[in-house]
């Protein structure tokens, strides 16, 4: 088995991690790329089970790499950012929505990109930031010292948009993805020579689904014989398919490079399953916006050429480990501040050995969120929550008694009258759980979490109910402060 093979740098000026390359013994540190990819979900991915996407280069990712199956992420896609980018969950950066001012991640966050900064690798966002411009909330002060966003963080202007490059506006031409793609290869060719962090974050597939017809005229076909229906958009799996030419593009730009030695690139999606899901979501309830395993499951690869063992790895894990695995491989400082609030471990163990365990007690905790106003936090608590320890999986969907409350009374409507579902045509995906009650499921054995075993397992559901209550008591304390 091939080992993982980390070594310092013994230099004033890097604090990062060492690798020995291939053929040669000088050390080179580090280079981290993490792509995030908007709205496409786990079952998105031919290599993962879809009938009728295309997508090579994920496939080739999905064989070439530590592949992660118990994987989640946050069920919309600003708290997923904040929660990969600070190691905790958002609700303690302030995030606990899509739009202002919830989206905007609180100034106290020390996000990864931080740590590289100090560390002294060169930094870069380009694309989705998503946690606010105004103020000091905008990317380049949170770590990057290059960034090319969206003006307003807008989610429109696929074709020849204007963009923020490092804050002042520009115009391009061509398909946004493409762009992105583009001048992120370009940052990485300027800094082949020295370390950099590169946190690539597309704006597709997310609505709206637009893209240029030679990628979308493959999928017309399957208008007629979609388990979507009317939901079934070809633009959407036209989207997955840049992405995926574009991805190739990059492993291919690495490797001319002599990169692909001294680079961990990671790949995730940012929440559950939106428009695909009846195609394929294999077997999970739920979609993006809800808390079922569909709606936050995600796919999780680790690519480190020749320094990685490819393979699965079935360890509960999630978008909060990301921080401090990067702090582990790259031997980042992280503040006492951070190391107060953190709430991810390095998944470093698991990387190096498929065999690997990593702390039995440790849980997860992901909310759905989205209360309609910021001061709406404390009723609802058990809105649409869940926690996550090993295969176990404790659910408790219970709306708010707001009858004005936006978020709950689409819940309802969802769950109870199965209207207006949204990415689905199928009304299992947006079920609720028994009143007043949490439901436990084995996310492994019942995937589409049909069984509750809460009754069956009371010390189980008592163990994970307490630390959902003690979890809730420090997000209390950062919602007071805000809110």
């Amino acid at each position: 088995m091939k080992k993982l093979r980390v070594s310092l740098i013994i230099s004033a000026f890097f604090c990062c991690c060492g690798i020995a390359c291939k053929n040669t013994s000088v050390e080179k540190p580090l280079n981290v790329i993490i792509l995030i990819v908007d709205d496409m979900g786990y079952g998105d991915i031919a290599a993962n089970g879809n009938p009728i996407i295309k997508t090579p280069n994920f496939d080739s990712m999905y064989e070439q790499s530590v592949r992660f199956t118990n994987f989640a992420v946050s069920p919309s896609c600003a708290p997923t950012r904040a929660a990969l980018l600070t190691g905790k969950h958002e609700f303690l950066s302030s995030v606990t929505h899509t739009i202002e001012p919830m989206r905007n991640m609180n100034l106290e966050s020390i996000t990864v990109a931080d740590l590289f900064q100090k560390a002294g690798y060169k930094t870069s966002l380009f694309g989705k930031w998503h946690l606010g411009q105004s103020d000091k909330y905008g990317p380049w002060y949170r770590g990057f010292d290059e960034t090319l966003t969206v003006p307003g963080d807008k989610q429109d202007s696929h074709f020849d948009p204007v963009l923020l490059k490092n804050r002042i506006e520009k115009k391009y031409t061509g398909y946004r993805t493409d762009i992105l793609f583009r001048e992120a290869m370009e940052f990485i060719t300027d800094n082949r020579d020295k370390p950099f962090f590169c946190y690539l974050s597309t704006y597709s597939p997310h609505r709206p689904n637009i893209v240029p017809k030679k990628y979308s005229d493959p999928y017309e076909r399957f208008r007629n014989d979609s388990k979507q229906g009317d939901l079934f958009n070809p633009n959407f799996y036209g989207q997955i398919a840049n992405v995926d030419e574009n991805l190739g593009k990059l492993i291919a730009h690495l490797t001319s490079l002599e990169l692909d030695n001294n680079t961990l690139l990671i790949i995730l999606n940012d929440n559950g399953g939106t428009y695909g899901v009846d195609t394929f979501n294999d077997g999970r309830r739920g979609m993006k916006g809800t808390i079922w395993s569909g709606g936050t499951r995600a796919y999780s690869f680790w690519k480190w050429d020749d320094y990685l063992d490819p393979g699965e790895r079935k360890q509960m894990c999630g978008h909060i480990d990301i921080l401090p695995t990067l702090a582990d491989l790259c031997r980042l400082k992280i503040p006492f501040t951070l190391q107060e609030q953190l709430e991810g471990n390095s998944l470093r163990p698991v990387l190096e050995n498929a065999n690997a365990t990593l702390d039995y007690n440790r849980m997860q905790v992901h909310h759905v969120g989205r209360w309609d106003i910021p001061e709406n936090w404390a009723r609802h608590k058990y809105a649409n929550s869940c926690v996550r320890w090993g295969n176990y999986t404790l659910v408790r969907i219970e709306p708010c008694e707001d009858e004005n409350c936006k978020t709950c009374s689409r819940v309802r409507i969802r769950g109870l009258q199965k209207k207006n579902l949204a990415y689905t045509n199928n009304s299992d995906n947006c079920i609720l759980t028994s009143p007043g009650k949490w439901e436990l499921y084995d996310i492994e054995a019942d995937p589409f979490q049909s069984n509750n075993m809460a009754t069956e397992n009371p010390d189980v559901v008592k163990k994970m109910r307490v630390y959902y209550e003690e979890w809730w008591a420090k997000v209390e304390v950062e919602m007071k402060a805000r809110w």
